[in-house]
């Protein structure tokens, strides 16, 4: 049990560290990695973000994240209870065993994905995201850590673990395979026009049926982000006018949710109610 609890530790210290160098060298320069792709057409696409907002989201994601791994190491310190799973009450601590290794492999796969990306492997970087999104999604509807109790528990497992890699993933996934199919030109951009609008009806999804206010915010900041890329990028088009109306309809959306508790009333039953109990 001890080598299984070293070895945790480890692992989730190294992805996220990873995480961060990979992050912060594509941040100072595009070709960090020693590759030759410096002028790959990332920042010309219907999907490019303003790289400060990006800076935004990823700092806030890192500060959840380093406060989730320090529950590893000083299990002893919180004593706090989360309620609402089907077999019980449990620990916060005890959560990083169920759904750390998630944590983990999104943290692997991110790097992995930066180097990918920064030297051009556009096909091979795509694929990793996909992988990431389905490991996020298999940790969202498997454990359920949108359910989470109280609030201080939830915003220390479900924002670092679910909701902030769902939407980065999310996003993610529509800038790289802009990249991949090179959408720079005119029948490309309004396909994005179109496609867009993803970024309104996914996470209104997670609004509506989970009251996931978590994904709603982070979703919100990334779209954001993402009128401001294209403002600065095509201002006569509209994709930066669309994002700026999912933008704004996402923080009401989610401030409603976040205050009134649910876009509808809904009680939490067994079926929606997080699966987190340590297995035997």
């Amino acid at each position: 049990m001890s080598d299984q609890i070293a070895t945790h530790k480890f692992a989730t210290t190294l992805s996220l560290i990873l995480s961060v160098y990979g992050n912060v060298r594509y941040i100072v320069g595009k070709s960090a990695f020693g590759g030759k792709h410096s002028g790959f057409h990332v920042d010309d696409t219907p999907f490019t973000s303003n790289i400060i907002v990006l800076f935004v989201f990823w700092g806030i994601l890192y500060f959840l994240q380093i406060s989730f791994v320090a529950q590893i190491f000083f299990p002893a310190a919180d004593n706090s209870v989360i309620t609402g799973t089907p077999g019980g009450n449990i620990s916060r601590s005890a959560v990083t065993n169920v759904v750390g290794w998630h944590f983990t492999v999104f943290n692997f796969l991110q790097f992995i994905w930066n180097v990918l990306f920064a030297n051009g492997h556009f096909f091979l970087s795509e694929l990793v995201l996909i992988i990431n999104f389905v490991n996020v999604i298999i940790l969202y509807f498997s454990h359920k850590t949108y359910g989470i109790k109280p609030l201080s528990s939830w915003t220390l497992i479900h924002l670092p673990t679910a909701a902030f890699p769902l939407s980065w993933l999310l996003y993610a996934v529509f800038w790289n395979g802009a990249v991949l199919f090179h959408v720079h030109h005119l029948l490309g951009r309004i396909i994005a026009n179109v496609l867009i609008w993803d970024f309104l009806i996914i996470p209104a999804f997670f609004l509506f049926v989970f009251n996931d206010w978590g994904v709603g915010f982070s979703s919100t900041l990334l779209v954001f982000g993402l009128a401001l890329g294209q403002l600065f990028t095509k201002v006569i088009a509209f994709q930066w006018i669309f994002a700026f109306i999912i933008a704004g309809l996402l923080l009401v959306l989610s401030i409603v949710t976040a205050v009134s508790g649910s876009l509808y009333h809904r009680q939490l039953s067994s079926d929606t109610a997080p699966l987190l109990q340590e297995s035997a």
